[in-house]
């Protein structure tokens, strides 16, 4: 009945992702999907692997800009040249160039001058983020692990579940930042490495075309919002746009209900609200009630998660959580 990974060795690694029996037999998502992979995928969250070659890689290029003015060059030869799949992966996801990078070294040289300090306390919280994903194996039976990637970006702060693993760029985070929020941020995107796992190629449907839907980013989003708050307590980010969410629930499900099934995302996700007082992101938090409210209501908690990993029909999900604003259960 639970989902079963298969890694099978090949030009790269394989992971074959077969569907939860929650999918009807005939239905054009129940089949073997695979998806390939190009380092270890594991059960086991003790062995979960933490790339940091790329943030070396990058610290390599700073020691050497301090004999070596050409920043272009040196950056080319240090980081861009032996970028891992991870990196590689990133720079295809969110055009990361030459000229963006350099440019948040202008802007921000205490960011990236700080990377060494970051890389210390990046090593030095990894038992901690095993010990969460041990946690998230723990709600989600049968989760795989891909690779964690730390990539130097832009000064942006991004988290990312791709089919190279998880990646997260720390650019943008500070010392304390790692700290206290990181976790949340793995366990928020390996959350999305499970709907990968457990979606196949039909992930991808909500990215573009009719299945781009406020209501289906915002159930995908808050489902790994969801996850990782129960996990990890959540993150600073995240945590003001569910207490604001709570604080004004009425009101904003009812704007979001007269929205949700349109294709623009609106305030709601990704962007600055015209209210100074809305924080970002209100859209994660409210696909974190709708699955919040479907999961404390099941009775197996399992198979509550099997349906939250494989959603395909999300106005059919939002009508099975009873979720109905202010007045659903907590």
């Amino acid at each position: 009945m639970r989902m079963r990974s298969e890694v099978l060795v090949g030009a790269g690694l394989t992971l074959a992702l077969i569907l939860p029996l929650g999918v009807a037999a005939g239905s054009a998502h129940a089949q073997e999907t695979r998806l390939t992979l190009t380092h270890d995928v594991v059960e086991d969250p003790a062995a979960a692997v933490f790339v940091y070659r790329d943030v070396e890689s990058f610290i390599r290029a700073l020691e050497r800009l301090g004999h070596d003015p050409d920043t272009t060059t040196v950056l080319q030869e240090e980081y861009f040249d032996g970028a891992s799949p991870g990196l590689l992966m990133f720079i295809e996801k969110y055009d990361l160039t030459m000229s963006r990078l350099l440019g948040a070294l202008r802007e921000h040289p205490e960011a990236y001058t700080s990377i060494p300090q970051k890389l210390a306390i990046l090593r030095s919280e990894e038992p901690a983020f095993h010990e969460a994903y041990r946690d998230l194996a723990g709600v989600m039976h049968g989760a795989v692990f891909p690779p964690t990637y730390y990539v130097v970006a832009g000064h942006r702060g991004i988290g990312s579940g791709s089919v190279e693993g998880t990646l997260i760029s720390i650019g943008k985070e500070t010392p304390e930042s790692i700290r206290t929020d990181l976790a949340a941020t793995l366990v928020h995107e390996m959350v999305h490495m499970q709907q990968l796992a457990g979606l196949g190629e039909a992930y991808f449907a909500i990215f573009s075309g009719p299945g781009r839907t406020l209501l289906a980013t915002s159930i995908r989003e808050g489902a790994a919002m969801y996850f990782s708050e129960l996990i990890t307590g959540g993150s600073v980010h995240k945590n003001q746009a569910r207490d604001f969410l709570l604080a004004h629930e009425a009101r904003l499900w009812e704007a979001f209900r007269s929205e949700m099934l349109g294709g623009e995302m609106g305030e709601w996700l990704w962007s600055t609200p015209s209210d100074p007082e809305q924080p970002q992101d209100v859209g994660y938090a409210m696909g974190a009630r709708i699955v919040h409210t479907f999961y404390e209501r099941a009775d197996d908690k399992a198979e509550a998660v099997r349906r939250i990993l494989s959603i395909t029909d999300y106005p059919a999900f939002l009508a099975a959580s009873g979720y109905e604003g202010a007045g659903s259960r907590r």
